[in-house]
């Protein structure tokens, strides 16, 4: 429409574009823009937005459309400004030249381990937390060619590999002195360059230490109203319970009404999602009681998995380079040039779950993600809150699913109450058993991360089966020989005894369910009595 070298001037009307280029003038709902070299593309906005307000983006395509909750825009850019737009949008703290360098390599090998995590939605990346925060640079300024430009064109090209594979990178504003293990946040992510370690050059910034003043009254109404947790009286004190390695909570144990235990990561999300963004900045904190509010005393901003730009920051100007600021932070590691072969699983993404499969999955992986939403839509009244975000993996064959999880073969699937592993999606379809797997595994997320350590495993199987109403056909009928419930729960010697097991769990807890009421599972799950916990021991 607009000639080589003439501008496109599009307004948003009711349902379409009113588009005018040179003498020209017409209504379109959709259109895209394209050029043979990157172009500039302004937009402004009636409410502001971030991104693009009133900015002229360079781009090499854009796709706008009128959609019924706005106007969606979709950008293409070259590797090198996408980079550069994460460094303004996720690093405007850092200054140093090699703070900025290490940080160019780390977006870009994200975005390279990444890419596609949005797929189905029909781009790559979001522009918000969810992926990497994206604010595209403007077509020309100087203040960003002399800084984060400059980082991005002297790190071109170069991202961190380990053994040869791109790497699961992670960053945080500050680990507060002490990065943190990703196995301890994200059990599938366990990796040896993601480790913890003591950080000295994170000290002195505005987020090394700080407090926050929370009434208990407002925890118990955030516990109640946001978190689900079950109250029978005022909240009198929240305790730290227990600590991950790097000595950040990892369960708080309420006290008052009855006594209960909740996930530090979800508390601290519900707070801050009730009391404002960074509320609680990390789980690296100790709490006292005073009265009727709560005094949390911490260190850092984020989870502290990975680098930490507080740290690196810091490193940046007492003259260590990039490469050394990498290499600390992802020890094992190499900055090395991108090969023109992607060499890790693609990712697709939901609104809750994420996604990695290897390519002879594709086929299966929509309807996959499609039934993870749908299993816990119908799983949230019944189970309790559910996590946010989910990962979920599955492999090429059953053999890669025994390496990864550990299990026998003829198993469908795993969990460890924060992640989920799968059998290839395509066998699982062809046993009909896709569906009822990952409702089943998706139980188990919601009622593991629940369950008290002193219930044992039978009674979480049990439980799962009860929730999602399955049935385990077991031929002979249950009989476990001399094998307790729980060893045949929990080292199956095969998939006869492994089926015997799960039906006499269902069987108890069926049982259990018709004498004391659902409401007592639950009871059961997570404060057991000595009573109970004499019952539970007496189910041979």
């Amino acid at each position: 429409m607009a000639p080589p070298g003439q501008s496109a001037d599009c307004t948003r009307q009711e349902g379409f574009f009113q588009c005018k280029a040179s003498t020209k003038t017409r209504k379109l709902r959709n259109f895209t823009a394209i050029s043979e070299s990157p172009f500039g593309l302004a937009a402004a906005y009636t409410k502001p937005t971030r991104a693009m307000n009133n900015k002229s983006v360079h781009v090499l395509a854009a796709e706008i459309k009128v959609t019924p909750r706005g106007t969606r825009v979709v950008l293409t850019v070259d590797l090198e400004t996408y980079v550069t737009g994460v460094l303004q949008g996720e690093a405007e703290t850092m200054k140093s030249p090699a703070a900025l360098q290490a940080m160019a390599v780390v977006a870009r090998t994200w975005a390279m381990r990444w890419r596609g995590r949005h797929r189905r939605d029909g781009f790559d990346f979001c522009s918000l937390t969810h992926c990497q925060v994206f604010d595209p640079p403007p077509a020309s300024s100087n203040q960003v060619v002399d800084g984060l430009s400059r980082a991005v064109q002297e790190t071109r090209g170069k991202v961190l590999k380990f053994n040869g594979q791109l790497i699961d990178v992670y960053f945080s504003a500050d680990c507060g002195g002490m990065t943190e293990a990703a196995q301890n946040i994200w059990p599938d992510s366990a990796a040896p360059y993601l480790t913890g370690m003591k950080d000295p050059y994170c000290a002195g910034g505005e987020h090394s230490s700080w407090q926050k003043t929370i009434p208990l009254a407002t925890v118990g109404k955030i516990l109640h109203q946001s978190m689900g947790v079950p109250l029978h009286g005022p909240i009198l004190d929240v305790k730290i319970e227990t600590k991950d390695s790097s000595g950040r909570a990892l369960n708080l144990r309420l006290e008052g009404g009855s006594a209960r235990r909740v996930d530090a990561n979800e508390f601290r999300y519900a707070v801050d999602r009730k009391l404002g963004w960074n509320t609680l900045k990390s789980n690296l904190y100790t709490i006292e009681r005073h009265g009727s509010v709560l005094v949390f005393n911490g260190r850092g901003l984020g989870h502290g998995v990975g680098l930490c730009q507080a740290g690196a920051e810091r490193m940046g100007r007492l003259g260590i380079s990039s490469e050394k600021i990498l290499t600390t932070y992802f020890p094992g590691t190499a900055s090395v040039d991108i090969s023109p072969v992607a060499e890790n699983d693609p990712i697709l993404s939901s609104e809750h779950f994420t996604l990695a499969f290897p390519d002879s999955q594709q086929p299966w992986a929509d309807e996959t993600l499609h039934s993870l939403e749908a299993a816990r839509v119908e799983l949230k009244s019944r189970a309790g809150e559910l996590p946010s975000e989910v990962k979920v993996e599955t492999f090429a064959t059953t053999t890669d699913f025994v390496r990864a999880s550990r299990l026998p073969g003829w198993a469908a699937a795993s969990t460890d109450g924060k992640s989920i592993l799968l059998q290839p999606l395509s066998t699982l379809k062809r046993k009909g058993i896709l569906d009822s797997t990952l409702r089943h595994e998706l139980a188990h997320l919601a009622i593991h991360r629940r369950r008290s350590a002193k219930v044992p495993r039978w009674y979480e199987e049990g439980l799962v089966l009860f929730l999602t109403g399955e049935r385990i056909e077991s031929s002979p009928p249950p009989d476990l020989g001399e094998r307790s419930l729980e060893q045949c729960v929990s080292q199956p010697h095969n998939e006869a005894e492994m089926k015997a097991a799960y039906a006499l769990a269902l069987k108890r807890v069926s049982a259990l369910a018709k004498e004391r009421g659902q409401a007592a599972l639950w009871n059961i799950l997570e404060s057991p009595s000595e009573n109970d916990l004499e019952w539970l021991r007496d189910q041979k």
